[in-house]
């Protein structure tokens, strides 16, 4: 990206004017070169990274406040800075993914969360959900593969996994997962508790995980908590700076 583009080049000059016009050997002026980069494009990644938060900040306030279509422009402006830095493309779609998902608006998130950060566990789930919902099993596997190897922590995403295959109709596959997902993280109650239910026959529980598992529009809440519209900032992650 533009960032490296620039923080290279700098570093390539810096090292031309020291070996080639021999004020230093190559072995003195290549860490010298290599050090003006890294903090190059450390100094630039601070400035696209306090644009960032700014605009994340902007966005929080209108999804607190139900104002989902502000918020959705509002990332939409933030990809310009996406040709500067990596990944911040990939975080800005997940979340707007996130937003239309939502919304109910499948269709609409469904190349947004396509294109969404590896590592965004929550618009990974949506877009495996998304395969299911369309009947796609191979698609939804391996969507879901992949979150969990980049996401191997978050219980929740490891329930989804095994929920979405007994929708599918797969209890033995569903089984299979939430086995691998006690190894990976065994402290997980909810992951042993709806394991022990898929081994006695019995349907999974998720409402335990409330608006986090409510976003998923898979099940209806009970009571007040079916009527409110959950806060898609429930995975806070920082932008990656490369």
């Amino acid at each position: 990206m533009i960032h490296l583009l620039i923080s290279t080049t700098l570093g390539a000059v810096v090292f031309s004017l020291l070996y080639f016009f021999k004020i230093l050997h190559w072995g003195l002026a290549l860490p010298i070169a290599l050090a003006v980069m890294m903090g190059v494009n450390y100094l630039l990644g601070r400035r696209i990274n306090k644009a960032i938060t700014g605009l994340m900040e902007g966005v929080g306030q209108d999804l607190k406040n139900g104002k989902m279509d502000r918020a959705i422009r509002t990332l939409e402006g933030g990809l310009k800075y996406g040709r500067y830095q990596f990944f911040i493309t990939s975080q800005l779609k997940a979340q707007i993914g996130v937003i239309h998902y939502i919304k109910k608006d499948f269709n609409t998130a469904f190349p947004f969360l396509k294109k969404a950060f590896a590592r965004h566990w929550i618009a990974q789930g949506m877009l495996a959900a998304i395969y299911m919902r369309r009947k796609d099993k191979e698609q939804m596997v391996k969507t879901f593969q992949r979150a969990v190897r980049y996401n191997p922590k978050e219980g929740l995403l490891w329930n989804l996994y095994a929920y979405c295959l007994l929708r599918m109709g797969d209890r033995a596959e569903a089984i299979q997962v939430l086995i691998r997902g006690s190894k990976k993280h065994p402290s997980d109650e909810q992951i042993q508790k709806n394991l022990i239910h898929l081994q006695n026959n019995k349907k999974m529980k998720m409402k335990n995980y409330g608006e986090l598992w409510l976003q998923f529009h898979l099940e209806k809440m009970p009571g007040n908590l079916g009527r409110r519209t959950p806060y898609p900032g429930s995975q806070r992650r920082r932008m990656v700076r490369r």
